[in-house]
């Protein structure tokens, strides 16, 4: 069966995001075993991907995502999270001085989850890799939660979901409505790490006019190191202050 032209870069995609959503870099044989491609397919996609830069092969065989996608985004000046992020740094500053966890900023772009202004101890190093690159709407508390939030609906979320899930990989709808109406309760979203369950993360919404959130802040931590009520308390407290402010200044 002859491939469609399109196939090698959907297939290209796939591996990055799987590489993307991964908290610690992924060998060769472990993303063999996410996207189930044939290993002949696999080593092509990886050669030609480390190649360009998109990927980075480190000593211990494992990949991580490289600098191309950052060098191409840094062509075109700030993104919008990243000058908000900047707008609000002393407030996540005191935030990640009082929860010592992971500690950045969210915007959706499409399907997925830029991130910017992200702060963290050199032991979260691992953790914090996750906010290097977009990540898809289902994989990130921020997609979530922003989401929830707006006007879209948790129909929506399963579309976007199913989009750019590797094929197989679907999220149940019935658990993304009750999710949906529990975020829309608590005005947080609090999200385990599909890869690593002793990842984290806490995201809650900042409003800059109108009904749905233009962004969101997230902690993210290991479970075993993170006090969940105190991290959430606080980001709340936070994302509460921002607000102000900035309908203050607006």
């Amino acid at each position: 069966m002859t491939e469609s032209p399109g196939e090698p870069l959907r297939k290209a995609f796939v591996v990055l995001e799987e590489i993307s959503g991964s908290s610690k870099p992924l060998t060769l044989s472990e993303i063999s075993q996410r996207v189930d491609f044939p290993k002949s397919t696999l080593h092509r996609l990886m050669r030609v991907l480390t190649d360009i830069g998109a990927v980075v092969r480190l000593e211990t065989k494992a990949y991580e995502l490289g600098d191309y996608f950052s060098r191409l985004s840094a062509v075109r000046g700030k993104s919008r999270v990243e000058e908000f992020s900047e707008a609000i740094t002393p407030h996540l500053i005191d935030l990640f001085r009082q929860v010592h966890c992971v500690v950045s900023v969210g915007m959706l772009s499409g399907a997925r989850v830029r991130y910017a202004g992200t702060l963290y101890n050199r032991e979260d190093s691992r953790i914090a890799r996750t906010f290097r690159h977009p990540v898809p709407v289902h994989r990130s508390a921020v997609g979530r939660l922003l989401l929830a939030r707006s006007s879209r609906d948790w129909v929506e979320f399963h579309e976007a979901a199913s989009a750019v899930c590797a094929p197989g990989v679907l999220t149940n709808p019935s658990r993304i409505k009750r999710e949906f109406e529990l975020i829309g309760r608590t005005g947080v979203s609090c999200l385990r790490s599909e890869h690593n369950p002793e990842l984290v993360e806490m995201a809650a919404p900042v409003f800059l006019g109108g009904e749905a959130p233009s962004a969101a802040v997230v902690v993210a931590g290991a479970v075993s190191r993170t006090n969940l009520r105190t991290a959430t308390r606080t980001l709340l407290e936070t994302v509460g202050v921002i607000t102000d402010n900035l309908a203050e200044a607006g």
